[in-house]
């Protein structure tokens, strides 16, 4: 799948080559067995993901070792430091200031660890603690669980949008609905990284996503009117179904395919810039368990109408994703695409794509001896 979603993005044979060797000398091994991640719903820890705007492939995962969920390391708080050290082999600009920072501040520490696995204080069976992103023509970046008041001391120039953030997720509180879940950072040095807080809106509605882009009316320029429309637009494309969702408990397993009961939460994410006075937002359109056919369609006209015409015959030659899952019965499938990111910046729409990475993509027929796919499960 990796390989096809490469090639299919028009990466030239010789970054094609690059990209296939890092990966399962620098990546896989940090793959393993299962674990609770909460990177899919199949708790699996690899998601591949294509930036539409300009065909670059991206991929996220959560490393784990042979310590992870063990006594050692029950939340799998050490796996991410060696994962590091074979990024920092491969680029030496990698930055980790931020990480360092964050990670300190923000995730367990041993004996905090210690005190939630003898006390049994965790409260989810989901023990995420960092994730690592790579985009192939990019930086790489790490997510990190945590409130966002954590992030305000040291940081001066980010504080007035994080201000603006933290006025609106206190003001839904009383709501119930909306909670701060994770942190980003690019892996560059301070002065250029960015830092994003993801929130989660369990409310799945053009009402709720516009309450989320505007932050209930806190921005109200141009460029966030003009997002708007565009949203509207797309939510009527894709159809996505109303609803108030919650993350389900457990994790689906390996030859599943998800029923109405799997369709998750809303997202968003909002990039504090320095010295800006309000967070940038991306929304995530919520599609895991609504048809792949459909969604790939309402994707090429969305393409076609905004001039995206090379991305819109690639989804279209390609029946991308459905091409990375020949053996299924395409008119039934439904857990390919997980999200759709939407944003909007120098009046022009930029949309992501993520995708369920099976390696194949044929876990849910069955038809496959699991033995082959053992890199991703």
């Amino acid at each position: 799948m990796f390989a096809e979603m490469l090639d299919m993005a028009g990466y030239s044979q010789r970054d094609q080559y690059t990209h296939l060797h890092v990966f399962p000398k620098s990546i896989v091994s940090f793959l393993g067995d299962r674990w609770m991640s909460i990177l899919t719903r199949y708790r699996t820890t690899f998601k591949l993901s294509l930036n539409c705007n300009d065909s670059v492939v991206r991929y996220t995962y959560e490393p784990i070792n042979d310590a992870t969920g063990t006594a050692a390391d029950p939340f799998n708080t050490n796996a991410i430091w060696e994962a590091l050290k074979q990024l920092i082999a491969l680029d030496p600009t990698v930055d980790t200031e931020y990480f360092c920072h964050f990670k300190r501040d923000l995730t367990l520490n041993p004996s905090e660890a210690d005190l939630l696995r003898d006390s049994q204080l965790a409260r989810s069976d989901i023990m995420t603690q960092t994730k690592l992103a790579l985009n192939l023509k990019a930086d790489g970046r790490f997510l990190i669980f945590d409130s966002v008041r954590s992030l305000a001391p040291g940081q001066p120039n980010v504080t007035a949008a994080l201000g603006v953030l933290e006025d609106y997720v206190d003001s839904r509180a009383h709501e119930g609905t909306v909670q701060a879940r994770l942190l980003s950072c690019d892996l560059v040095e301070p002065a250029k990284s960015r830092i994003q807080i993801y929130v989660s809106e369990q409310v799945v509605s053009l009402a709720a996503m516009s309450d989320m882009w505007t932050l209930r009316g806190r921005r109200n320029d141009p460029t966030t009117q003009a997002g708007l429309m565009l949203i509207h637009e797309l939510w009527d494309l894709l159809r996505v179904p109303e609803g108030l969702r919650s993350y389900t408990k457990g994790y689906m397993p390996l030859g599943s395919m998800p029923d109405k009961d799997e369709l998750l939460p809303g997202m968003a994410n909002y990039t504090l810039h320095p010295d800006c006075l309000s967070p940038e937002p991306q929304v995530y359109f919520s599609v895991f368990g609504m048809k792949d056919k459909e969604i790939a369609d309402a994707l090429t006209i969305f393409f076609e109408r905004h001039g995206w015409h090379d991305m819109a015959k690639k989804y279209q030659d390609s029946n991308l994703p459905l091409s990375l899952s020949p053996d299924e019965q395409h008119d039934s499938m439904n857990y390919i695409h997980a999200y759709i990111s939407f944003s909007y910046r120098k009046n022009k729409p930029y949309l992501g794509v993520y995708l369920q990475s099976f390696e194949t993509g044929d876990w849910p027929s069955g038809k496959h001896d699991p033995i082959h796919h053992s890199l991703l499960h």
